[in-house]
């Protein structure tokens, strides 16, 4: 007989979640048993995405959508709700660093400014609040943060301050949507091996190594988004899971 699967049932919407963190998520909650929705910039990117991920007879539906802008981010919900009724998990993982993925300071344009705080905090704002009247008590919000939620990084400015407001926005959710039962977290990744054929020793983008001695592996911080959505973390709300192999500890 086989044991039902944690999040057997359930209706999940991973933006971002053609590549990397985000179609490791996407892989890991259809593997736990739900119907995922995937986000991705364009919807033949999304298809492929999806033609690769799907899992053991669940469904991957994918979208195209631009989530820089409010249409993009109301297209992707709609379409969620459109084919599936509801959103029971909604896992905010689109997000950019540039481009070019790192510049100064005294570098940063209002184009590439804007670009960056709308891809990684205005979109889950605006993702999360199209989604949550269609999201029942028991549902959940994850949102994909950074360790740089917690630790300056040397030339991403925009992108620090973008992923620190949106663990601000996560505790902010946890609160206000508690009395509907619905939950709000955040998964902050460190030094991801997001390139299969980068070598695993070293540090990517990061300025020192991790004092595990190695990157981390997209899979582990899925199985993290997965273990906040299942029964066992009912009671964890408008707070972070690192998920960085120490690398803030020191």
């Amino acid at each position: 007989m086989t044991a039902p699967r944690p999040l057997g049932g359930k209706v999940a919407v991973v933006t971002g979640g053609a590549t990397g963190i985000g179609a490791a998520v996407v892989a890991r909650l259809a593997d736990d048993g739900a119907d995922v929705v995937l986000g991705a910039l364009t919807a033949a990117e999304g298809e492929a995405a999806a033609t690769r991920l799907r899992r053991d007879g669940r469904e991957i539906v994918p979208v195209g959508a631009d989530l820089a802008t409010a249409e993009g981010c109301r297209t992707l919900i709609d379409a969620a709700v459109h084919h599936k009724g509801r959103i029971d998990i909604l896992v905010n993982n689109a997000g950019i660093t540039g481009p070019p993925a790192v510049a100064e300071f005294t570098e940063y344009d209002d184009a590439r400014l804007d670009a960056v705080i709308d891809v990684n905090l205005k979109a889950p704002f605006r993702c999360a609040r199209a989604a949550v009247p269609h999201m029942a008590p028991g549902s959940v919000i994850v949102n994909i943060t950074s360790v740089a939620a917690y630790a300056a990084q040397v030339n991403a400015s925009a992108y620090v301050a973008a992923k620190a407001g949106l663990a601000g926005l996560t505790r902010a959710l946890g609160f206000e949507l508690a009395g509907r039962g619905i939950r709000a977290v955040h998964v902050a990744p460190g030094d991801i091996q997001v390139q299969p054929d980068a070598p695993a020793a070293q540090p990517g983008p990061f300025d020192r190594r991790t004092p595990l001695g190695r990157r981390g592996d997209p899979a582990e911080v899925a199985a993290a988004v997965a273990w906040l959505c299942t029964v066992e973390a009912a009671f964890v709300t408008g707070t972070g899971l690192v998920v960085d192999g120490g690398w803030i500890s020191y």
